[in-house]
């Protein structure tokens, strides 16, 4: 049999040109030179730079380069890109100078700027309360915010499914710049919002039968009827069970949101007030969430306990009594109502 030899190219007569090797070397070493010279401070006088939430590291690069700071807006965008941080320049406002070279001004711009106003937005608050808060901090007008909240074509934008944006403003402690706009808060929470509800939230939302909107109506609910953490998931249960079996859901917390105001103990005219969000008076869940549900409630709300349980009551501490049966309902009531009789005043 033949035996069939390799032929392997002959390398021996090879040489890379010293032309191309010149060319290369100089080239590499243009564009070390270039980059150096490009990332050296300027020496510019300093000045005020406002980043917007948003805003891309081109219209960074071209503020900072308008401003003197660099020498190279596109060599900025290249540079914040290569380093992998393109996306997470921090907003608001900032005092530079060009003594830093464009990394150290990178750096500058990946942490919290100084000029930040620091603004907590608690669980449960409505729309209404929400404004309030960022009136007081001054961040923003609050009846300019209620009207943001309300303008069906940011609300289609953000892809919430409601009239308002009720529900949706997520609680959370937010670092604003003094000159946002109340669009642009009213965007943040929204975000927030949707960065929280992950992909695993909504594939539970079949498991229990809700969409969306209902879900966070329910949360909303779950949020202030709950105080202690544990039985937040056995309330939701509740709720769930009654919506199965057509009951009225009977939350006091809807009947004050009806009322527009928070009462330490509900009357029965109170329980008879004429409105759509009185789940003492229309079976199912009310038309919208009645505040912004935080992530224990909205993961309670979509991943309830098995429960035989169908009604409870609030003890006065902070925990409820659970019954299954309106008979155990109602004597845990008269229990609790002798036991605030017999305690001192």
């Amino acid at each position: 049999m033949a035996t069939r030899l390799s032929r392997r190219p002959n390398l021996q007569g090879f040489h890379v040109p010293m032309r191309l090797i010149l060319a290369i070397t100089v080239l590499l070493t243009g564009i070390g030179v270039a980059a150096w010279v490009l990332n050296t401070p300027t020496g510019a006088a300093q000045a005020k730079i406002s980043i917007r939430t948003g805003m891309s590291a081109r219209a960074i690069g071209g503020q900072l380069h308008e401003n003197g700071l660099i020498r190279h807006a596109r060599f900025f965008e290249w540079f914040a890109r290569w380093r992998g941080v393109a996306d997470r320049l921090e907003a608001g406002n900032y005092q530079l100078d060009g003594s830093l070279t464009t990394g150290e001004l990178l750096d500058v711009l990946l942490e919290a700027p100084l000029e930040m106003v620091r603004v907590t937005i608690p669980e449960g608050l409505t729309r209404s309360e929400v404004a309030s808060i960022l009136q007081s901090s001054g961040i923003a007008d609050s009846s300019r915010f209620m009207l943001v909240t309300r303008d069906q074509d940011l609300i289609s934008q953000l892809g919430v499914p409601s009239v308002s944006l009720e529900g949706y403003l997520f609680p959370e402690t937010y670092f604003l710049p003094p000159d946002i706009e109340e669009e642009q808060i009213a965007r943040l929470m929204v975000e927030q919002f949707f960065r929280v509800f992950s992909d695993d939230h909504f594939a539970r939302l079949e498991a229990i039968d809700l969409s969306l909107h209902e879900a966070v109506t329910l949360a909303s609910i779950v949020e202030r009827e709950a105080v202690a953490a544990q039985e937040r998931p056995t309330i939701s249960a509740i709720f769930l069970r009654r919506l199965g079996l057509r009951r009225r859901l009977e939350s006091c917390a809807t009947v004050e949101f009806a009322l527009g105001v928070h009462k330490k103990r509900l009357t029965n005219t109170d329980l008879r007030v004429v409105s759509p969000y009185n789940t003492y008076r229309h079976r199912g869940l009310p038309p919208g969430p009645i505040g912004s549900p935080g992530r224990a409630s909205i993961e309670a709300t979509l991943n309830p306990v098995e429960t035989e349980f169908l009604y409870f009551v609030a003890r006065g501490d902070g925990t409820h009594e659970f019954s299954r049966t309106n008979r155990e309902h109602e004597a845990a009531k008269r229990a609790i109502r002798r036991a605030e009789r017999s305690r001192p005043n």
